[in-house]
């Protein structure tokens, strides 16, 4: 995979330059337009007693399957001990900053768990491994560990989830749940690649990638009416107004972990940036849909879960692009001391 990073001309999935501020203004015109028309998506949703909601998940998951290069991932196993230590920092490094606000009465109550569910989500793919290739990193490494946190996501995010707050429905119909709309979808995707040519080919293409976002954007607006449906206008302004500081705190500690852990672990600069950026993001696309199944019984829960979540989105992406010419000018100085 050839990365000119000079002019960004990437591989699809590693383009978060271009399309990463094109899906802010995306997200941000959504938001604005549930604001505004709330009850017009409520209404929807009603209609479609979410079936339009599940339909929208096995879609976003079937072409995030059917896209997925495993040959990454082989690549990762060669060195199981960084696997490993990696993977679980993506999970507990946050875990631990959310865990320790809790403990210290600093996060309220009220958000702890919205907080804890955004810490135990995977690494984006797009935006680490693009941040990765820009900043001098080693894109091909991002790509396997993105990957690969998102996969075991499926799994881990519910299970972590329901260890912690137990639900009413039993694990094993929530797991039931998972498998049908995201690890189903997921896999057979994945094996019509392997096996028709034309669905290869067809997967290829620039515009088929960006299903997964538009989906993720339908789910925003759909979650985002039924809370806005349910609350007054300014309780909306309030929380966020209320969470903007704790996600802000949050995003920074998540960099800076990172940064600790990828100086430390790792001496090679180019893992370092790709490790750094793996573990300060999270990810909206697999966090977003898996929220969707969890509290699909409860709207309200739904809005105040994900609320955090979309405003951290914005956040790390934007303290993202600060530490990326951070890395860039490390690496550079790294290249020119040799």
């Amino acid at each position: 995979m050839t990365c000119k990073i000079a002019t960004y001309e990437c591989h699809p999935m590693m383009r978060v330059l271009t399309n990463a501020p094109g899906f802010l203004i995306l997200l941000v015109g959504v938001i604005l337009f549930a604001y505004w028309k709330p009850g017009l998506g409520a209404e929807i949703r009603i209609l479609n007693n979410q079936y339009l909601q599940k339909f929208i998940i096995v879609i976003i998951f079937f072409v995030q399957g059917s896209r997925l290069k495993t040959e990454n991932l082989w690549q990762l196993f060669r060195r199981p001990v960084g696997i490993v230590f990696l993977q679980v920092g993506i999970i507990i490094l946050p875990v631990i900053w959310v865990k320790l606000g809790w403990v210290l009465e600093w996060v309220p109550q009220v958000y702890y768990a919205s907080f804890f569910f955004m810490a135990i989500l995977p690494t984006t793919i797009s935006s680490c491994v693009v941040f990765s290739a820009n900043a001098g990193g080693n894109a091909e490494y991002a790509l396997g560990h993105a990957t690969l946190s998102n996969l075991l996501g499926i799994l881990l995010v519910p299970f972590l989830w329901h260890g912690s707050f137990p639900m009413e429905s039993s694990s094993g119909f929530l797991f039931a749940k998972i498998f049908a709309l995201v690890m189903a979808p997921c896999l057979l995707g994945w094996i019509l690649n392997r096996i028709f040519p034309a669905v290869t080919k067809f997967a290829g293409k620039e515009w088929y990638g960006q299903v997964p976002m538009l989906g993720i954007a339908l789910l925003v607006y759909l979650s985002m009416c039924e809370g806005l449906f349910m609350q007054e206008r300014k309780i909306f302004l309030s929380m966020l107004s209320e969470l903007f500081p704790y996600c802000l705190t949050f995003v920074l500690l998540f960099h800076l972990s990172g940064w600790v852990f990828s100086t430390r672990w790792s001496k090679k600069k180019e893992i370092q940036v790709s490790q750094f950026f793996c573990l300060s993001q999270k990810s909206l696309a697999m966090g977003l849909p898996i929220a969707s199944i969890l509290f699909a019984e409860s709207e309200e829960n739904l809005f105040s879960i994900t609320l955090p979540l979309f405003c951290v989105h914005f956040l790390q992406l934007l303290v993202g692009t600060l530490f990326l010419n951070v890395w860039k000018r490390r690496v550079e100085a790294t290249e020119n001391g040799k």
